[in-house]
This record gives structure tokens, sequence and C-alpha cells, in this order.
């Protein structure tokens, strides 16, 4: 059973960042293309700076949230924080479609994959499954095989344990 969980949590793991990575590859490639997919979402009003920002600090948590999971660091805080990110996303593309708005996602440039055109209830589907992933990494942590489990292994059952020196 051990095995089954270190091979499931390192998958998930493994998957959910390489594909915020390439997420956040796809905005950098192309930041235009991203603000105005932020813009079109008319949830910031007139601030602009606010559309800049997020332009460019989204991009960049993905990455590094991504890159830790890949190497298995900090998973669990890794995890949080795409959690968090996601229900952001979540949030932005409900108010989308409660306002009935038009809108192209831009989540992942101009691969949205499984979901293509407008903004839909895919998308919400599609990033709850997502949140799944990631809150089973914030849950479990991401598993031996990785950094983590190198790094903070705990010593097996009935390791006898060092004695200490007084």
């Amino acid at each position: 059973m051990r095995a089954i969980e270190t091979g499931l949590l390192l998958l998930v793991r493994v998957v959910l960042g390489v594909l915020f990575i390439f997420a956040a590859w796809m905005k950098l490639k192309n930041p235009q293309a991203f603000a105005d997919s932020v813009l079109a979402f008319k949830i910031f009003g007139r601030a602009d700076h606010l559309v800049v920002l997020t332009t460019f600090v989204v991009p960049w948590l993905e990455v590094i949230c991504g890159a830790l999971l890949v190497l298995g660091l900090w998973s669990r805080a890794a995890g949080i924080a795409l959690g968090a990110q996601l229900l952001i996303f979540t949030g932005g593309i409900i108010s989308v479609l409660v306002r009935k708005l038009d809108v192209t996602c831009g989540c992942f440039g101009e691969y949205e994959w499984p979901c293509t055109g407008a903004v839909s209830m895919c998308h919400v589907g599609r990033n709850a499954v997502l949140l799944l992933a990631a809150g089973l990494l914030a849950w479990r942590g991401g598993g031996v095989a990785g950094l983590d489990g190198l790094l903070w292994r705990r010593p097996s059952r009935g390791a006898i344990p060092e004695p200490s020196r007084s």
C-alpha cells in the first residue's frame, strides 16, 4: 500500500508541477496576451497597475510552485499556494460566467485543453480537478519520492531511536 501511495503522490506532484510550469511559460512567452486576458475579465476595473502586477506575479508564482512540486521540495506549501491560486482563478471564471462576458481564459496560452473557446463551466471543472490534486498534496505532502522525503525522512516504525546525550 505504501508503494501505491508513493507512486500516486509522485505522479500527482510531477504532473501538477509540469502543468503549472507550462502554463507559466505560455504566459511569460506572451505577457501582452495574458494581460489582455486579465483585462477582459473586468475584475480590476480601471486599476491598470493591478493588471500589470497580476501579469507578472502570477506566472512567476506558478513557476516557483511548479518547480517545487517537480523537485518534491516544500510540496505542501506549493500545493497550498497553487490551491489558493486555483480558488482565485475559479472565482474569476465564475464571475465572468455570472456576468455573461464572452472571454477566453488565457490560462495555457493557445493550448486550452480540454476546454476550448470562451470561458465555460468546463473551465470550472478543470480547475476543480486541479484543485483536488493541489489539495491532495497539501494534505498528504509530496511523498517520500522527492527532496522532502530525502531531507526530512522519518525513521521507520520499529527503528530504535538514538540515545540522547546528556
